[in-house]
């Protein structure tokens, strides 16, 4: 699915659900990343994953962004992990420490 500033794959598994984000995970993209995270809220899943290789760019609003899912996601009883950083990506997520927050897996 493909909206203005990033792009997403949903992939269902017994296991939950894999949001494979594509792009730069920024201001542009914050309105569809909550549009997206209010569906993903009400998804009555027991875990979600989101696929982070294919993120060119996560800024601070970006950050920001992945505190929010973490935040709506954990009130719905929502497990939220992240696959697959990018070095660029994981060195941001290491510089501010959000590695002490998210399950991560490389």
């Amino acid at each position: 699915m493909e909206k203005r500033g990033i792009r997403y794959r949903l992939v269902d598994d017994d296991d939950g659900l894999t949001v494979a984000l594509e792009g730069r995970l920024d201001f542009a993209a914050e309105r569809q990343f909550q549009e997206l995270l209010a569906d993903l809220v009400v998804s009555h899943r027991r875990q979600v994953r989101f696929d982070l290789s294919g993120l060119s760019h996560v800024d601070s609003v970006g950050l920001g962004l992945l505190y929010i899912a973490h935040e709506d996601l954990g009130k719905a009883n929502i497990a939220l992990a992240l696959l697959r950083p990018r070095d660029t990506v994981l060195r941001m997520l290491e510089l501010t420490e959000t590695t002490k927050v998210f399950a991560i897996t490389r």
